[in-house]
């Protein structure tokens, strides 16, 4: 048997308590969502409190990636060959880049400034199994990046090298899984102008602006 008692009925929450304490964890609630999630999750701050807590820049970035895959998939999305497993991966950084350029069949150099929020897109004409060496490097800050390879229109060909988010360079070999385009995409989600300077050599036929 229990010896313990019920505690007294005056010791208990009344029925206008109780609804008192659920009224006020909804308010509590609601006021986190309003104040902490929506700017950390989505980059929406109705109250303010979010810029000054710095969720709201943390919301940005994450909408700001959300809308970079969507788009990269969009731009893929029916395509019924994809090598990525098969492509061969990007060389580990290579610190003989002068040196492969000499020897190397063409050489180009480009710089572009990107605005915050701007992307830009560069590609190498190869055919398939050649190589080039690249390297590039971003002044002023650092900018999201995709290396990948589009086959040539109507071929529904499509290999993913190597991504990176926040980076400031990046450098190696570039083997062409397939005749095409080869090349790398940046997107500037700093707050100031970030400055890209690309640096290739090798077999290619040539170096264009793909947007």
């Amino acid at each position: 048997m229990f010896n313990s008692q019920m505690p007294p009925l005056e010791d208990l929450p009344t029925s206008r308590q109780l609804l008192r304490s659920t009224l006020i964890a909804i308010v509590v609630a609601f006021v986190v969502l309003i104040a902490a999630v929506l700017p950390a999750e989505y980059g929406v701050d109705p109250t303010g409190i979010g810029s000054l807590l710095g969720l709201k820049n943390m919301g940005d970035i994450k909408v700001g990636l959300g809308q970079e895959s969507t788009t990269q998939a969009a731009a893929t999305s029916g395509s019924e060959v994809s090598i990525t497993s098969q492509a061969p991966p990007v060389a580990v950084a290579s610190s003989k880049l002068e040196e492969q350029k000499k020897n190397a069949s063409n050489n180009d150099v480009i710089e572009h400034t990107l605005a915050p929020g701007e992307a830009v897109e560069y590609k190498l004409e190869m055919k398939q199994g050649a190589k080039a060496q690249y390297k590039w490097t971003a002044t002023n800050g650092k900018l999201n990046h995709d290396t990948h390879g589009d086959g040539y229109k109507g071929s529904k060909q499509f290999v993913s090298y190597k991504k990176g988010r926040m980076v400031t360079s990046d450098e190696g070999e570039l083997e062409a899984a397939f005749d095409g385009h080869h090349g790398w995409f940046w997107r500037n989600r700093d707050k100031q102008s970030v400055s890209v300077k690309l640096e290739t050599s090798g077999d290619y036929i040539a170096l264009k602006r793909a947007m």
